[in-house]
């Protein structure tokens, strides 16, 4: 089956499930399996939950293709502090030094849970791109999301108290069913709102005061999610 057939494929598919994205993964599987072509320089890795999936110098040298799981891109600054700039899901094509882009320095990706990762190295993912426009679809719809993110990040930076910013990340994280968070450290938080592990730890304490959360090892329950909704400002209309 050739590329344009995949291609075609996954675009009748999207079309008639009512969804505005193609199942990438799905759609670069049926690729490597009926093209030897796009195999020839794909090396597959799997890593576990925070491992460092790419460090600054990899992202700037190779193309990546989240495949399966969740990760972080991460930034560092000179004192060492952590932010999660941008949260990586299935489908996700980062590494923008593989076109060219040198990207953010410090930055790095690590794996928020298992994950699956296929990397190209930059010579080749240069012509596989103009090669198989899927690769750029996905690193386009990827540099959409990452900015989305941002901006998000930026407005609750701009209007936003920590305490309602944490509120809103544990009402986000929260199971549905029960309301539970696990796996998840007090630093974990911090870095994906910017600010100190200690900072962190200070206002899930006045919020166990409160009697909205439990706090265990890297554990936290919900107890009160509809205040919790009230102090990030989320409403449901």
């Amino acid at each position: 089956m050739t590329y344009e057939n995949i291609f075609q494929r996954s675009s009748t598919q999207r079309q008639s499930n009512g969804f505005g994205t193609i199942n990438l993964p799905q759609t670069l599987i049926d690729l490597s399996n009926d093209d030897p072509v796009f195999n020839r320089h794909l090396h597959i890795r799997t890593y576990k939950r925070g491992e460092i999936i790419a460090d600054a110098e990899s992202l700037q040298h190779q193309m990546f293709v989240l495949m399966k799981g969740r990760a972080y891109l991460v930034c560092t600054n000179n004192e060492g502090r952590r932010l999660v700039i941008a949260t990586l899901e299935a489908g996700a094509v980062f590494g923008e030094g593989a076109l060219n882009n040198p990207g953010e320095a410090n930055a790095f990706a690590e794996a928020a849970e298992d994950v699956t990762v296929w990397s190209i190295p930059a010579a080749e993912a240069r012509d596989m791109t103009i090669q198989y426009p899927i690769l750029g679809w996905g690193m386009l719809q990827t540099y959409g999301r990452r900015l989305y993110q941002v901006e998000n990040s930026l407005e609750d930076v701009a209007y936003k108290k920590l305490p309602e910013r944490l509120a809103a990340l544990l009402v986000k994280l929260g199971e549905p069913s029960d309301g539970s968070i696990q796996g998840v450290s007090h630093q974990a938080l911090a870095d994906r709102l910017g600010t100190y592990r200690e900072t962190v730890s200070a206002i899930l304490r006045d919020f166990k005061r409160q009697e909205l959360v439990t706090l265990g090892y890297r554990r936290i329950e919900l107890l009160d999610i509809e205040t919790l909704k009230d102090i990030a400002g989320i409403w449901d209309w």
